[in-house]
């Protein structure tokens, strides 16, 4: 075939508006150590997306350093109410003198080691740690600076709540396909599939001025995206020409290099109508797309007679126009027999 796949890549940030409620509570004893109501930045979300909101995110872990060592390891901190209010046990309280860093994973259960305290004063502190995280492609993966406090007799007065921001870590990742061969046919498109995806990696947070990813392993995980279309994962929509249709399901990857490269598979069928006019099995690389962290992206195929059909004994196999050609208009024949008319007399009285 002459063309597989033609593919564009749109990334958009992960830093989208977004409506929820990020003011802060204060707690009833203003030293308890608490933590606001968490804030998950997302963008725009498809039929089945895998992102974290606060009302999914469940719980977090917080590691939390003073200037003299760790306090915070991993505590577990949840809401019972959907994201309205965060707990965790034991209570710990602000003591004045000191200055505090945090910051905080989620979900809890992901193992975090090498947990430090860098920077040389207050202004300057970040926690720094080692997260280590094997991708589902389902599980979201979120970090949030939490920030460092001088508690100081002013700030003693009235200490607020750690409000945490979450940013996600990973890249998220759909597929459109665009109907480009005629207006005869629709097109379906099922079993979108990427079948070489990383399946692990660590992330190196707070060490540097942004968060990056290391020793990411694996080219074994399959990422299922569904069918194109909006009405159901299980039954694709036919596509209409000239229309545009995304899968049904968004999936996480592990951000990795633009060196990196990626198989994607999937099913065509070219439809007259409700008449099947035949099915294709494509397979097409991505390749020379840097994935980063917090971005989401949208892989666009096209469609069109030369590239829908798949013919590994044919390399340039694509579909071919059915065409009329007028070859002659034939001539009146004449006959050979003599016709009569007969016409009645006008004196017969009839």
């Amino acid at each position: 075939m002459k063309k597989i796949l033609l593919m564009g890549i749109a990334a958009a940030a992960m830093l989208a508006s977004c409506s929820l409620d990020e003011t802060l509570e204060t707690a009833r004893d203003t030293r308890v150590i608490g933590f606001s109501n968490a804030f998950v930045d997302n963008a725009t979300r498809s039929v089945v997306d895998p992102s974290f909101t606060v009302a999914t995110l469940g719980n977090f872990a917080v590691y939390g350093f003073t200037q003299n060592g760790q306090i915070f390891d991993a505590v577990t901190v949840s809401s019972a109410d959907n994201g309205s209010t965060w707990t965790y046990n034991p209570i710990q309280y602000w003591v004045e003198g000191n200055q505090y860093a945090f910051a905080a994973i989620a979900p809890a259960s992901v193992p975090v080691s090498d947990e430090t305290l860098t920077g040389s004063s207050v202004t300057d502190y970040k926690v720094g740690m080692t997260v280590s995280f094997t991708n589902d492609g389902k599980t979201d993966l979120l970090y949030a600076n939490g920030g460092a406090f001088n508690a100081d007799e002013t700030f003693m007065l009235s200490p607020q709540p750690v409000g945490l921001t979450f940013k996600h870590q990973l890249s998220k990742v759909k597929f459109s396909f665009k109907n480009n061969v005629s207006g005869a046919y629709n097109i379906k498109v099922t079993d979108v599939k990427i079948t070489d995806a990383k399946s692990s990696g660590t992330l190196k947070v707070g060490t540097a001025a942004d968060n990056a990813w290391e020793n990411v392993t694996g080219n074994d995980l399959e990422l299922s995206f569904g069918a194109a279309g909006t009405t159901g994962v299980s039954t694709a929509d036919a596509i209409a020409f000239g229309t545009e249709v995304e899968t049904y399901n968004e999936q996480l990857m592990i951000p990795t290099a633009s060196t990196e490269s990626y198989t994607v598979t999937f099913t065509v069928e070219l439809l007259n109508g409700t008449v099947s006019m035949g099915t294709y099995n494509h397979t097409a690389t991505i390749s020379g797309v840097e994935l980063k962290l917090g971005y989401c992206y949208d892989f666009a195929a096209e469609l069109n007679p030369d590239n829908i059909v798949v013919d590994p004994d044919d390399p340039d196999a694509e579909l071919k126009p059915i065409e009329f050609t007028v070859n002659e208009i034939s001539t009146w024949i004449d006959t050979d027999e003599n016709q009569t008319i007969d016409i009645p007399s006008a004196g017969n009285g009839q």
